[in-house]
């Protein structure tokens, strides 16, 4: 307004600038009903394989801008794209604004050949690459997780304990490991372990479950948080090995093609996009199936995983949460196991930051509720509970009371996973290396020799069965922070799942 009235001498009010806005249809916020129409037909033209280019009132809409947008959504409207992304909707698809959206196939360039030579004609701006590329592989992601649904190449369990994403969760869990021993100074065994990791690289391309895509993208940027040139070597070695293995049509080579442009600032860049995209069509496909807890369970940790860390909106996580919960999807008791789940990721949170304090009561409160169950009940939450306070004593520098614990954690690693498991050697490497550090010189000789006795077990069994030692079947074996999380996050979530709980409670 002070520009025109000082350059044009035109003097308007702020309401007059509004109503002649309105009337040339010229708005700077998008509306909900618009942006769910858009992505309604987003997604019945991604169904087709149909790339799509949004217009409304015939301003093009920035594909990033549209993510934005539903990132910070209110949660009725994350309600109403989710609904209208799944083929139904509570709009009324005549109304006066929905008219005024468009989506259609991005035209192409004009060509040199076709034009006339007098005519003058400005090449079509093309999307910048930072935006283009995450958008493009959203498209990508979309029709291979609906194919492989639709197919059947991916079913998930019906009855029993396995679920379809055990393959992801086994090999992230290793690639984790690995950079657990390296930390611990187990430096030899943690590369040799991630050697391991690369060599099944192959077969999970080769078999792909549905967590496979995020499972990469996350190992990547969890070398990445070691060394740059860790993150670099496994995107290079990925990539290659998937054009050597797989078709050159296949989605998986069409999404490498637009990463390595990017490369691994694209992938942190552009992370919470992807991730959230693909559990939301991950989710639409599981929840219209009968599916057992098990399976629920280990999708709702996913999805607080990646909200803890910052690359899932909270608005999808309280409408998957409150969903699953008020369904019944998950039960009461799966519900107070995932509290506890996040209140320990609350508590590794504050120990990161040295709030020993807290760190330890919130440890002390999850084995409150471990000792109302059986012993044999959630033996995982009770051996990561036992590394917690093992590390929370470290810290604190209570020499006697660390090594207590200590010797505690190894006591209940070996009777719970066994002698030569990845979690008891972990855990090893942890208390040798604090004697190392306190100058217990015999005692971490001692626990370094029984270490790579142990240690030769396990890659004899790796060598044997081509393949790692032992499986993971849950996403919530690993006991720490792989990607930095934020206290904020975590502590949220916790809230949202005491309400959620509380409401089931209030409920008849």
């Amino acid at each position: 307004m002070k520009v025109m009235e000082d350059k044009h001498q035109f003097n308007a009010t702020v309401r007059m600038y509004k109503a002649r806005f309105q009337k040339w249809g010229i708005e700077k916020k998008i509306k909900a009903e618009e942006a769910v129409e858009i992505f309604r037909q987003q997604t019945a033209r991604a169904a087709a394989g149909k790339p799509t280019v949004a217009y409304i009132r015939g301003r093009r809409i920035d594909p990033d801008r549209l993510q934005r947008y539903r990132y910070r959504a209110a949660p009725l409207i994350s309600k109403k794209i989710m609904r209208a992304e799944k083929g139904s909707s509570d709009e009324d698809t005549k109304s006066a604004r929905i008219s005024q959206v468009v989506c259609r196939t991005p035209s192409p360039s004009p060509s040199p050949d076709t034009t006339d030579s007098n005519i003058s004609i400005s090449p079509r701006l093309e999307e910048p690459t930072e935006l283009r590329i995450p958008h493009e592989c959203m498209q990508i992601l979309g029709n291979f997780v609906n194919g492989a649904f639709d197919n059947g190449i991916w079913q998930m369990a019906s009855e029993g304990d396995r679920a379809e994403m055990n393959g992801a969760f086994t090999w992230q869990h290793y690639v984790a490991s690995s950079q657990g021993l390296i930390r611990h100074g187990r430096v030899n065994e943690g590369f040799s372990l991630l050697g391991l990791c690369f060599d099944q690289y192959k077969l999970q391309l080769q078999r792909p479950d549905s967590m496979f895509w995020l499972a990469t993208y996350k190992c990547a940027m969890v070398l990445a948080s070691q060394n740059n040139k860790l993150g670099d070597a496994f995107l290079d070695y990925a990539s290659k090995l998937t054009s050597l293995v797989l078709p050159s049509g296949h989605p998986f080579n069409q999404l490498w093609s637009r990463v390595m442009v990017t490369g691994m600032r694209g992938i942190k860049d552009h992370a919470g996009a992807i991730f959230e995209s693909y559990l939301d069509m991950w989710g639409r496909h599981v929840n219209s199936t009968e599916t057992n807890t098990t399976n629920d369970v280990q999708g709702a940790f996913v999805f607080i995983q990646l909200h803890c860390t910052g690359l899932l909106s909270f608005n999808l996580l309280e409408t998957v949460i409150e969903a699953m919960i008020a369904g019944r999807a998950i039960t009461r008791e799966a519900a107070e196991f995932l509290l506890q789940e996040t209140k320990f990721r609350l508590a590794l949170s504050c120990l990161g930051r040295r709030r020993l304090k807290k760190a330890e009561i919130i440890a002390r409160e999850i084995m409150a509720w471990l000792d109302l169950h059986p012993p044999t009940l959630y033996s995982d939450l009770r051996c990561k509970a036992a590394w917690l306070l093992f590390e929370v004593k470290e810290r604190k520098g209570t020499q006697a009371e660390a090594l207590k614990a200590g010797r505690d954690l190894l006591k209940l690693s070996q009777e719970v996973y066994g002698p030569t498991h990845i979690q008891t050697l972990e855990a090893m490497s942890a208390v040798e290396n604090y004697c190392r550090r306190i100058g217990a010189t015999k005692g971490a000789e001692q626990m370094g020799k029984d270490f790579e006795s142990r240690w030769r077990i396990f890659r004899d069994m790796a060598d044997q069965r081509s393949n790692f030692p032992q499986e993971i079947h849950q996403p919530w074996y690993y006991r720490s922070i792989e990607l930095g999380e934020k206290v904020g996050y975590v502590q949220e979530t916790v809230d949202l799942f005491e309400r959620c709980l509380k409401l089931s409670d209030d409920s008849p």
